[in-house]
């Protein structure tokens, strides 16, 4: 069998085969991409790490932490780096796929459809024994509540982050008791997002037995020919029918 590749993530890109290798893959993520998770990765590690000890001053493993991470002052600083990190690659995933990928926004398969709501009503009846389970395309309705849920949350931690890194300046513009509420917001949305991250992202991709251990595509940016069929099907009909067609060169730049 050959190695399929499709170049780039893009919607409308067509697949190029490869036939020098022996299995079949499919290029789920760019380099780019991958890059991208890496640093929310390592930028949502650190400021679970750095900021859970002030969400929980009176844990027994608060202080356990602070000292590891080198006193107070130094987990502030570690956990406003992040932040600021984690800032920085959200102006930059939007301006790339602004100015830089030139595919048409209104074009692009991750946003929401009727289909995924649809889609969500079927898994709950599949659960229940009361229909199939759900064929999906590129993405399904959970990658795509994955990917704005957590657009959502960078927004809602960056603008109460902002407000609490300078309180005496944002109370030249709002008042006092909406610095407050911005801590309560910023602290309990870093819960939600970490109980989220570790439990249900983590079952989609680590936990669960269809790819336990884990599934490497967050490594590789590769799915296998099986993976294809059971995760995205839809997709991978419609790769098969370019493929068909005789449409496996590389798209013109």
């Amino acid at each position: 069998m050959a190695k399929i590749n499709v170049l780039e993530v893009s919607d409308t890109k067509r697949p190029k085969v490869d036939t020098t290798m022996s299995e079949v893959y499919f290029k789920r993520f760019t380099f780019n991409q991958l890059v991208e998770h890496w640093v929310m990765i390592g930028s949502f590690m650190l400021l679970v790490i750095t900021g859970m000890p002030v969400k929980f001053p009176d844990a027994w493993w608060s202080p356990v932490i602070i000292n590891l991470v080198g006193g107070f002052e130094m987990r502030t600083q570690i956990h406003h780096a992040a932040g600021i990190t984690m800032v920085l690659l959200g102006v930059y995933h939007v301006t790339y796929h602004i100015f830089v990928d030139k595919e048409s926004l209104l074009e692009r398969k991750v946003w929401p459809t009727l289909k995924d709501a649809k889609d969500f009503w079927q898994t709950v009846l599949f659960y229940f024994g009361k229909a199939e389970h759900p064929k999906y395309g590129r993405y399904s309705w959970k990658e795509k509540f994955d990917y704005w849920g957590a657009f959502w949350g960078m927004v809602m931690l960056c603008v109460t982050g902002l407000i609490m890194m300078f309180p005496f300046v944002a109370m030249d513009y709002i008042p006092y008791a909406y610095v407050h509420l911005s801590t309560i917001i910023h602290t309990d949305e870093a819960l939600l997002a970490t109980l989220f991250i570790f439990i249900v992202h983590w079952w989609n991709v680590h936990y669960s037995p269809e790819v336990f251990p884990m599934s490497k595509a967050w490594l590789t940016g590769n799915l296998s020919e099986k993976q294809m069929k059971h995760e995205h099907p839809l997709e991978y009909e419609e790769i098969m029918k370019q493929m068909q067609k005789g449409e496996n060169t590389p798209p013109k730049a």
